[in-house]
């Protein structure tokens, strides 16, 4: 058969804004680089993916691609920003091709499964729950012309019903996995948000999968269960990064890459046994706790040079509230070791956490500087679909709106209206706050000064230049609002 996977034209200016938007990050469609890479292995079918975000793709240019070619199958991933536009390249789909199957999968459609076919007739399946397996099972029954309702983690119209069948257990051994397909994308168009790269090429990889917290503000579309590649498989795909894409530098997108410090102990170590950190540089994300004085010291040597915490607020109620399950003493300490092995930081925040007063925002202003990360990023919480928050907000009456393309953390910088606000709060002053964080830690002479001696290319000018402007800007533009 002859698949076609598409990545939604939901670009940088419709997440970050319009100013934000010109420093924001590409990424690739792992996702569909997964389930490709699983179809070139288990069948014999024809695979392309068309990342619609990534080349800058308008509806009309979607709608002259689908036209050069027949297609049996097509599907989408969908994040639930991007829904809106899934529905509309789906429409164009039908429009060319009216009898194509269309699947949908991801997080969205794993969270809805049978609202996503109930409220949308031209979509035909949807896959909810890791896909991988599924859609191996379900192009096999297709083709055949079997019976859909033994296959789990799948949701499909038979006459006027909507089945559900029952849920796919996830992949326990990920080494089943094969590794992304990433030769089905054009890599030269992925470059990350301007903190998250010293170097270019710099890609993603993902080492595990699940998470086992339970933050009211994650939707855990991978679920509890934590799994992790084996050291020759992590190596095996960081090789051929570095062999097959040049890459200088790889962004470990794991949601807790530490979680398992003997695991991780092992990892960096072999990668010092085979050299690879004279080869390339990399960063990662995980959780203050997870982190100790050694096992810093010892990703450094084997060539971390940042680390992405999520702390979230100065404030140890809300912490405490959001289940975050850390505390700020642990906050700085894991700053003071990181920074001691000479290890970058990124600290992630959020505004407008659930019962957040005024006050609380300026406390997590403030702790943003006073903490002494290398960079922030200050997002406006959403309450996602699947997470305990969008319960909550639902259950209080604080859940404004089900526009899916509004569910944007960045809305400062853009005109998206806010879907949710704390109680006594408003929208345009929760706006105004985010921008007077990200204003007040960046636009500090200190933190230039540091920028500039540290400046590495031309690259680097460039794109701090376009992020300074916008700040500003946001400053003088505030009163116009």
């Amino acid at each position: 058969m002859k698949i076609l996977l598409i990545s939604p034209h939901l670009v940088a200016s419709d997440r970050y804004g319009k100013a934000l938007g010109k420093v924001g990050t590409i990424s690739e469609p792992l996702s569909l680089a997964y389930l490709a890479a699983a179809i070139k292995e288990k069948r014999n079918d024809n695979v392309t993916i068309l990342d619609a975000c990534a080349l800058n793709y308008t509806t009309q240019n979607i709608e002259e691609y689908l036209k050069k070619s027949k297609w049996d199958i097509i599907g989408l991933t969908v994040l639930t920003p991007m829904y809106q536009k899934a529905l509309e390249i789906i429409e164009i789909i039908k429009g060319v091709d009216k009898d194509v199957k269309i699947i949908v999968g991801g997080p969205h459609p794993t969270i809805f499964p049978e609202e996503t076919l109930k409220y949308n007739p031209n979509i035909d399946l949807a896959i909810y729950g890791e896909g991988e397996i599924t859609i191996i099972e379900l192009l096999g029954a297709l083709e055949k012309n079997k019976s859909l309702s033994k296959i789990k983690g799948l949701v499909y119209r038979k006459g006027k019903k909507i089945i559900k069948t029952q849920p796919r257990p996830f992949i326990k051994n990920l080494d089943e996995i094969s590794i992304p397909a990433r030769e089905l994308l054009n890599m030269s168009l992925y470059k990350p948000a301007p903190t998250y790269y010293n170097k270019l090429p710099s890609f993603l990889m993902l080492t595990s999968r699940g998470c086992p917290y339970r933050c009211v503000y994650c939707s855990k579309v991978s679920g509890n269960l934590y799994r992790h590649h084996s050291i020759d498989r992590i190596i095996k795909e960081m090789n051929i990064l570095i062999d097959k894409y040049n890459a200088k530098e790889i962004i470990f997108r794991d949601d807790t890459f530490t979680i398992d410090k003997k695991h991780i102990e092992d990892l960096c170590q072999e990668i010092i046994k085979r050299g690879l950190n004279k080869k390339i540089k990399w960063t990662c994300m995980t959780r203050v706790p997870l982190v100790t004085e050694d096992l810093l010291k010892l990703m450094k040597k084997a060539g971390c040079w940042s680390i992405h915490y999520g702390v979230e607020s100065g404030s140890q109620r809300l912490l405490d509230l959001i289940q975050k399950d850390i505390t700020i003493k642990q906050v700085k300490d894991a700053f003071k070791w990181t920074r001691k092995a000479g290890i970058e930081i990124k600290a992630f925040f959020m505004l407008g956490l659930p019962t957040e007063t005024k006050e609380e925002s300026l406390q997590t202003i403030k702790f943003t500087k006073d903490s002494k990360p290398d960079w922030i990023q200050v997002t406006i919480t959403v309450p996602y679909p699947g997470t305990k928050l969008y319960e909550l907000a639902q259950k209080d009456g604080t859940l404004k709106s089900l526009k899916w393309e509004d569910y944007q953390t960045w809305a400062g910088w853009s005109d998206k209206e806010l879907v949710y606000t704390p109680k006594d709060r408003n929208a345009e002053e929760l706006k105004e706050m985010q921008r007077r964080a990200m204003r007040e830690f960046y636009l500090r002479p200190c933190f230039i000064i540091k920028q500039l001696k540290n400046l590495k290319s031309w690259n680097n000018i460039k794109t701090y230049s376009q992020g300074a402007y916008a700040l500003i800007k946001s400053k003088f533009n505030k009163n116009k609002r």
